[in-house]
């Protein structure tokens, strides 16, 4: 029931959807393993000869990993640190190298539990330094202990996954039913079988063991870190554990379970989507763009949704979307503001009969690729939750509490049960027994900067108020106006605070406030562009644009289609641009995407500078743009242009 407490699985990409569009003291040689870890954890010893091999970064052999001048490695570590010379864990790691005379390294998690820092990294680790002014630092990403490269934790096949996706939570016939009881049994049955006793090992507490691991075997007396989510309590385990360890943190969108009543943790979450919920219809309604707009849009929302519980419409692929499908895409789009009309156009074309837009979001939100293979992101989400003893007892009276988050969350919480309240609990006990959450505190010297959005659904600002407080006077909240969850390159201003932090130690003034980035305004020499022949008029593809980042507070931008491919369309605006007094000049290639062709244009005279990027119908076969597929037409190029401000 708990949503993801981080990283958007549109998470592998909605906290990179930014970088798809480019706009202290000196480590030692040797690890400070003198340093004591705080005693009120009393963590293994990480950096004992068995376990602190030096890296040997190579080129990436990964292919997410595209670019050349990324390094790749992997690093051995105890599955049981009770236990180092005992089974091990490959934790599978990434990093921008530093440039020039090398400062240290800063350490990255996306969140989840079970995000993938590497993937992140791999997609937009080149991005995040230049943003952050990191480059003279190891900008490191990892797949945590259990997550894809590092021993991913499978306790079901993939098929196993596909047929209970989007499973029916209210049970009409015998079918669903049983259905919804294997779905239910499957995975822990699956975890038990698999791995046994051992789950216990996958958790923050010794995902933090690693990170010291990381940060010896780097041969650091101190790491930075930057975490999301999740991996903002990741981060202040880490702290915990090891506070004279840290130079300074980053915790971006703040999750801290610590002190939370037992309806508190149920609670939480539903109330943050709830009101995400009800921002997205606000807007909806007056907004005249809005494909989902009308009067009513909440109960134009619960007409489709009763629709589809009750006849669920096949995608091109075979696949039912149901009332299910439809509030997972719901749920993935509230994760941020650009995706909002994303997730009117889906809705809008499944009122028609047509899923695809609601699958590209739901797909992606659960990391399911189209030939149905997954990430193991929600296979090891469970699993680290119950291992970090975050999932709660139930509530005292299960009966009226699923009464009451009925009422205060209407629509996340209107399947709730109590058997759904007492068997998160019972699971957890199968899979970890008795675990209790480390207990969060800080008395290092390092700074702390710590970010809450006031609109966040799935990390609700009150955590980051209370993790602010558990990491004392070192810590500095930054609070957030605007919509969505992860700041990192979607506010300025954040991301300036995050990475005057990182770079140059540098803390915010006390009670910071961090208003949403103005729209870009529309060039004043936009409308005199020329259109070549063949190329159509304005295009509105909310999908894509959320996928590139080309957002209205990033860049102003706007899109046409046309039949001709991406290399010709690109040589028709040249030809239509230089007749305009535009020269092409030479420019790195912005999206590392096959069939993807780009030109850069500028009048030098009047200031003016254009890029145009052409995507061909086989673009979008690559998964970056999996989420856009669905409202390109087949065998559709989509040019896009943007205006580019020269300083």
């Amino acid at each position: 029931m708990t949503a993801l407490a981080a990283c958007r699985t549109t998470a592998e990409v909605r906290s990179t959807r930014a970088d798809r569009i480019d706009q202290a003291t000196l480590p030692s040689s040797e690890p400070a393993d003198s340093i004591e870890p705080a005693t009120n954890v009393e963590p293994a010893d990480t950096t004992t000869p068995a376990t602190k091999p030096t890296i040997d970064w190579r080129r990436c052999d990964d292919p997410s990993a595209e670019d050349p001048s990324l390094e790749c490695a992997t690093l051995p570590v105890p599955l049981d640190y009770d236990d180092p010379t005992g089974n091990s864990i490959d934790v599978a790691l990434i990093r921008v190298p530093a440039a020039g005379d090398r400062r240290g390294a800063v350490l990255f998690n996306p969140g989840g539990p079970g995000g993938s820092g590497f993937d992140y990294v791999a997609a937009g680790g080149m991005t995040y330094a230049a943003a952050l002014g990191t480059e003279s630092f190891d900008f490191v990403g990892f797949d945590p202990r259990g997550v894809d490269r590092s021993g991913g934790i499978r306790c079901v096949t993939d098929e196993f996954r596909d047929r209970h996706l989007y499973v029916d939570d209210t049970p009409d016939t015998p079918e669903e039913q049983a259905l919804k009881d294997e779905a239910d049994t499957g995975f822990v049955d699956g975890c038990k079988q698999k791995y046994g006793d051992t789950l216990r090992f996958y958790s923050t507490e010794n995902t933090a063991r690693d990170m010291d691991a990381i940060r010896a075997a780097l041969g650091d007396q101190q790491i930075s870190y930057l975490g999301i989510s999740y991996g903002t309590y990741l981060g202040a385990t880490y702290a915990t554990m090891f506070p004279d360890r840290v130079r300074a943190m980053v915790l971006d969108s703040a999750y801290e379970p610590n002190g939370d009543t037992v309806e508190q943790q149920f609670e939480t979450q539903l109330v943050g989507f709830e009101r995400a919920f009800d921002n997205w219809t606000a807007w909806c309604q007056n907004t005249i763009t809005c494909d989902f707009t009308t009067a009513d849009v909440a109960g134009r929302w619960d007409a489709l949704n009763e629709q589809l519980d009750a006849t669920p419409i096949a995608g091109s692929d075979g696949r039912l979307a149901n009332n299910a499908t439809m509030e997972r895409a719901t749920t993935a789009a509230l994760y941020s503001e650009s995706e909002w009309p994303v997730l009117a156009r889906a809705l809008a074309e499944a009122e028609q009969g047509d899923p695809g837009g609601m699958f590209g979001l739901a797909d992606a939100y659960d990391g399911r690729d189209e030939d149905g293979t997954f990430n193991t992101l929600f296979q090891s989400f469970p699993v680290i939750q119950c291992a970090s003893g975050i999932e709660a007892a139930p509530p005292t009276d299960p009966e009226a509490f699923a009464v009451r988050l009925r009422a205060v969350a209407p629509r996340f919480g209107k399947d709730v049960t109590a058997d759904d309240l007492i068997s998160e609990s019972e699971d957890c006990f199968k899979l970890v027994g008795d675990v209790e959450q480390v207990e969060l505190s800080y008395d290092g010297d390092g700074p702390i900067v710590v970010v809450g959005g006031a609109n966040d659904p799935a990390t609700p600002i009150r955590w980051a108020h209370e993790m602010t407080s558990v990491l004392g006077p070192n810590a500095r909240m930054v609070t957030f106006t605007g919509e969505g969850h992860g700041q990192l390159l979607v506010s300025t201003c954040v991301t300036d605070i995050e990475g005057a932090l990182l770079a140059d130690l540098t803390l915010p003034e006390p009670d910071t406030v961090c208003e949403p980035d103005p729209v870009v305004d529309r060039p004043a020499w936009w409308d005199s562009l020329p259109v070549p022949e063949g190329v159509s008029a304005i295009a509105t593809l909310p999908a894509l644009a959320a996928a590139l980042g080309a957002t209205p507070t990033l860049v102003f931008s706007e899109m046409r289609t046309t039949t001709l491919s991406a290399e010709d369309a690109v040589a028709a605006y040249t030809k239509v641009l230089n007749d305009a007094g535009f020269e092409q000049f030479d420019a790195p290639q912005s999206i590392p995407i096959d069939d993807t062709v780009q030109g850069a244009y500028s009048d030098l005279n009047n200031g003016n500078t254009l890029v145009v990027i052409a995507f061909g119908p086989k673009a979008f076969d690559d998964e970056s743009l999996q989420t856009a597929k669905a409202e390109v037409p087949p065998n559709t190029t989509v040019v896009l242009l943007i205006a580019v401000d020269i300083i």
